[in-house]
């Protein structure tokens, strides 16, 4: 019980700390923004700034539709925290997102931000009546109720599927990288490190290894989480043709 509990202070640590960083690199955006010259040609951090939400509100659009615009900076934030909490094991640190209750809060969170957003655009009526019901409006009562009851327990899915789906990724990838890690120091023990032999295992193995779990999987993970995310968005906003 003693090491889950440390786990989770040290999670919650790392959490923080991404979230610091963030406010901190937003901040120092948003005043390089206001002080930027619209007259000239963006350079730098907002050029690059610039380059990511042009992306995004592309990417968006083509996922929710032209009212994809308001929603951009929440989908920008989540996505931003992610990406920094699934690559901050590439400095040593254990990632938040290796612990479940950081990722149930993140589902959670996106679940009801896509709840309201679905009530602002159509109106809690129609925005019931477009998740939970659907095209079974017409259907008997019984079974119009047997798929309410389904659509309910798939919304709760949601949180299961981001949250899980993010769990299981990066804890195994950092669990893989422990484990790893001390098969090298072990062989390493009977492998002097200033051989050719011990330098090549300790200096291609693990980089590969974590290139591929703290930057490949971790940004993969970010891009389902967000793309999941805009599709449910979808369902949330768009009026369904009556």
């Amino acid at each position: 019980m003693e090491i889950s509990i440390l786990d989770l202070n040290i999670t919650a640590s790392n959490a923080i700390i991404v979230t610091v960083i963030l406010v901190l690199f937003f901040l120092i955006v948003g005043i390089k923004i206001s002080k930027a010259d619209p007259s000239k040609p963006s350079r730098g951090l907002v050029l690059i700034f610039e380059m990511i939400y042009t992306f995004l509100i592309g990417f968006a659009k083509g996922q929710v539709g032209e009212t994809a615009v308001k929603y951009v900076p929440f989908i920008m934030t989540i996505g931003a925290y992610l990406a920094l909490a699934n690559l901050i094991g590439l400095f040593g640190l254990i990632p938040p997102t290796s612990n479940i209750n950081i990722n149930v809060a993140l589902a959670v969170t996106t679940l009801l931000y896509l709840m309201l957003s679905g009530v602002r655009a159509k109106g809690i009526g129609r925005y019931l009546k477009d998740v939970y019901v659907g095209a079974a409006s017409a259907a008997p009562p019984v079974i119009k109720q047997l798929i309410i009851l389904i659509n309910i327990i798939g919304e709760l899915g949601k949180i299961i599927s981001l949250s899980l789906r993010l769990f299981g990724n990066i804890a195994s990838g950092a669990l893989l990288l422990a484990l790893v890690s001390e098969l090298v120091a072990f062989l390493l023990g009977s492998i002097p490190w200033g051989t050719v032999p011990g330098f090549a295992l300790s200096v291609s193995l693990l980089p590969f290894l974590n290139a591929y779990f703290d930057i490949f999987a971790g940004l993969m993970q970010t891009m389902i989480f967000c793309i999941l995310m805009m599709m449910w968005l979808k369902t949330a906003v768009v009026r369904e043709e009556a």
